[in-house]
């Protein structure tokens, strides 16, 4: 009986294996499922040729940040501090007054330019009368006052005849001397309103205002103190737009360009930054045998004016090329960096072990050791990728 229950069982278990043909027939279609994901892994990466630059005269040159627009208010009338809105630090909008001078003695000089206007306007209407009336009344003032006209007809070749005159040169003598009374009033006239126009730009000197939006660096005064013309009252600057400034060999001028990005270390902030070349200065100090450049940083640096910088400028045409690849590009197997090269005869990728050197930009790095210039490496690999794939 016992023998009956071990033959049963093994022709159930025999009968529920799959066959040769349907084992085989599984096979088939897990290598065509596995075929067709490798074909779409393979489909999405990206082949780039390794690029070379030169890494051999690297400089890193220091400089400060500084405000792209920095002035010296300085005192145009003298006069005493009446009043200072402000300390260092604080900020202003454009026009906003920061110092207000003694204004007394200036407002005088107008309201006396003021009264010299009214003056000179009375004496030039008078002089206008005076010298039109020696145009129509040329006769009013001879010999019978002011009694025109016919009697000059006789009198003035009387005149002549007896030697005690030339009239017609009377006429023109008293008409010359009204037209330069009036010209001389018209001259004071002007002379006034120039001195009314000097004591109103006197007046609005007397009121320091911010010539942009910017921030009090320096305040050289206080309320009280007496200032003279010429005198430096406030430093102010605007710290919105700031720049590096640094001073460039002469030798490495020519590999700058204006509108290129430069990598630049901030000290105060401990970060790296784009920023643009935007000045180059058209001569050199023949001292320090350098020229002064200029570059605009990012908006929205956390960075002061004053502190240190660090600019990086590479020489053109310097030597030897140094390969270089973008960070994606590098995967670490084992703790060491790789890449996938693909070779040129198989188009199969090949994993190759490198030596990383320095960082070259935000997104790459240089490559010292096992890599060459030229050859194809993949861009953007992924945890699925091996040695030995068709690309």
């Amino acid at each position: 009986m016992h023998t009956l229950i071990l033959l049963f069982t093994s022709i159930v278990l025999m009968s529920s294996l799959p066959s040769k043909a349907q084992i085989t027939s599984l096979n088939m279609s897990l290598k065509g499922s596995t075929k067709q994901n490798i074909n779409n892994f393979e489909s999405v990466y990206n082949i780039q040729a390794v690029r070379g630059i030169s890494l051999d005269k690297r400089a890193l040159l220091g400089g400060s940040v500084i405000s792209s627009s920095r002035v010296n208010l300085v005192a145009q009338v003298s006069g005493d501090v009446l009043n200072i809105k402000g300390q260092e630090g604080d900020m202003f909008k454009k026009g906003a007054i920061l110092v207000t001078l003694e204004q007394e003695s200036i407002q005088a000089q107008r309201d006396s330019a003021y009264a010299a206007i009214a003056s000179a306007s009375e004496a030039l209407r008078n002089a206008g009368v005076q010298y039109s009336q020696s145009i129509v009344s040329p006769n009013s003032g001879g010999m019978f006052g002011s009694v025109p006209g016919m009697f000059s007809m006789f009198t003035d070749p009387m005149l002549k005849i007896s030697g005690q005159g030339n009239p017609d040169f009377d006429k023109f003598a008293n008409r010359t001397s009204r037209y330069t009374n009036y010209q001389q009033a018209k001259n004071k006239l002007k002379q006034a309103e120039l001195h009314l126009k000097q004591a109103e730009s006197r007046l609005k000197d007397a009121n320091v205002s911010a010539p942009f939006d910017g921030v009090i660096v320096a305040k050289n005064i206080n309320k009280g103190d007496v200032v003279q013309p010429g005198q430096i009252l406030i430093k102010f600057a605007n710290i919105k737009n700031l720049q590096v400034e640094v001073n460039v060999p002469s030798r490495l001028v020519r590999s700058l360009k204006l509108n290129k990005t430069y990598r630049i270390k901030l000290d105060i902030a401990n970060i790296v930054v784009d920023a643009k070349l935007s000045q180059i200065y058209p001569i050199a100090d023949n001292v320090k045998h350098s020229v002064k450049v200029k570059f605009d940083l990012p908006a929205n640096v956390p960075v002061l004016s004053g502190a240190y910088a660090e600019v990086e400028i590479f020489e053109t045409d310097s030597g030897v090329l140094t390969p270089v690849i973008p960070e994606i590009a590098i995967m670490w197997r084992s703790s060491l960096p790789s890449v996938f090269v693909v070779n040129s005869l198989t188009n199969k990728t090949e994993l190759r072990f490198i030596r990383l050197g320095e960082q070259v930009g935000k997104n790459k790095k240089s490559v010292l050791s096992g890599l060459k210039i030229g050859e194809r490496i993949v861009s953007n690999p992924n945890i699925l990728m091996v040695s030995g794939m068709g690309i």
